[in-house]
């Protein structure tokens, strides 16, 4: 039984169970992560009539993406991890964002996803799917959002959202990369951070 959550964009979402069979829970909540992601685990697992106990692995979607849904996400997956003996699995944000563009177009091949990061910055990676696995051309960076080359197509998270079953199915692949709580770390990147200096 695998726990899944996503919280690094405007999108929060739990899903509970298999890739076979799941409960998901998803809503379009900006900066309310906090206060929704707890009632919305506890809604899917009472859902499956199922106790916390029952979970084996918990996934988070690790970003790069709002620094506090980021961490918000490591923090539950953690704290939950902890209290019920399970395992933890962070995927990469852009990964499970190609999983939900293959699923949604069937798009093989090539291809860019780009997440709103703040003002005209996006996150931006280049991916390649195979119509079975996804992975990484080039990892995450974080550019403007009108300095793409144009040299393959681009999706972006206003017209493809995230989705908690997206990291479940990541989880499912990477069971062997399953660690101890204490590894439920987020993905940054270079030149991320919120803060501005004072002049």
């Amino acid at each position: 039984m695998i726990l899944a959550l996503e919280t690094t964009s405007d999108v929060c979402a739990v899903a509970i169970g298999t890739v076979e069979s799941c409960v998901l829970e998803s809503c379009n909540a900006p900066r309310e992560h906090n206060r929704r992601i707890l009632p919305m685990i506890d809604a899917a697992c009472a859902s499956l009539g199922i106790d916390r106990q029952a979970i084996a692995c918990v996934a988070f979607s690790a970003g790069p993406g709002s620094f506090t849904g980021v961490r918000l996400g490591a923090a539950v997956a953690q704290g939950v991890a902890t209290g019920t003996n399970a395992q933890i699995y962070g995927a990469p944000t852009s990964l499970c964002m190609g999983e939900r563009v293959f699923r949604l177009t069937r798009q093989t091949g090539e291809f860019v996803v780009q997440r709103v990061s703040r003002r005209d910055l996006v996150y931006e990676a280049r991916l390649n799917h195979d119509g079975e696995h996804c992975r990484f051309e080039s990892t995450d960076r974080l550019v403007k959002q009108d300095e793409f080359d144009g040299s393959c197509q681009v999706f972006h998270d206003t017209l493809v959202p995230l989705c908690a079953f997206d990291v479940m199915t990541l989880a499912t692949r990477h069971e062997l990369d399953w660690q101890s709580p204490a590894h439920a770390l987020p993905i940054y990147v270079e030149g991320d951070h919120p803060w501005r200096p004072t002049s």
